[in-house]
């Protein structure tokens, strides 16, 4: 979290220099990765760091849009991916813990607005985390768009030669489009 924290920083300190509008900075996490992504989009006022004196740290690590495919969100035991929870949080986790960590839980009026991607037949993270997400941000009023594919298992990545799979790349542009993210 303080290396997605500080990324984030980073290019909103250098987006002139870089040629970045520091309004239009994301985040893209697949599987555990979109663990990391969402939990920066649900806890990026959190701090981290502790008492840094850097400038720079107290910019907004808030991500302008999130892209979250197949995302490990949920540490609810019906839907949970174990290895995820266990070695983020521990196998004896608190409640509390375990509720922090549940993005869906977390989600407010100010998280940014998000694509969501994922497969029915995922047999490792369920799909129940991505349609979690979804009600939550829906609930909260945040923009969202979710495609969910009948089949694709985990970890199908850009889908090449999985047939209309592959197609999902071209969805996240039109959504990047819509957003005004890519012109």
């Amino acid at each position: 979290m303080q290396d997605a924290q500080r990324a984030i920083r980073l290019v909103r300190h250098h987006a002139k220099k870089w040629n970045v509008d520091s309004s239009q900075i994301g985040v893209m996490g697949f599987s555990a990765g979109g663990h990391l992504a969402s939990t920066l989009g649900t806890h990026y006022d959190e701090n981290v760091l502790g008492d840094s004196k850097d400038p720079i740290d107290s910019l907004s690590a808030r991500p302008d849009f999130m892209v979250l495919i197949y995302p490990v969100i949920t540490f609810d035991k019906k839907y949970y991916h174990g290895g995820s929870k266990n070695n983020l949080i521990g196998k004896n986790a608190s409640q509390e813990l375990i509720d922090h960590y549940s993005n869906d839980l977390q989600v407010s009026s100010q998280t940014p607005k998000t694509f969501l991607l994922h497969a029915t037949d995922d047999k490792a993270v369920p799909v129940a985390n991505s349609l979690l997400f979804y009600q939550a941000l829906e609930r909260n009023g945040v923009p969202v768009e979710m495609h969910i594919y009948p089949e694709g298992g985990h970890g199908f990545g850009l889908g090449i030669g999985r047939g209309h799979l592959q197609q999902w790349p071209d969805r996240l542009k039109q959504w990047l489009n819509h957003i005004k993210i890519v012109q």
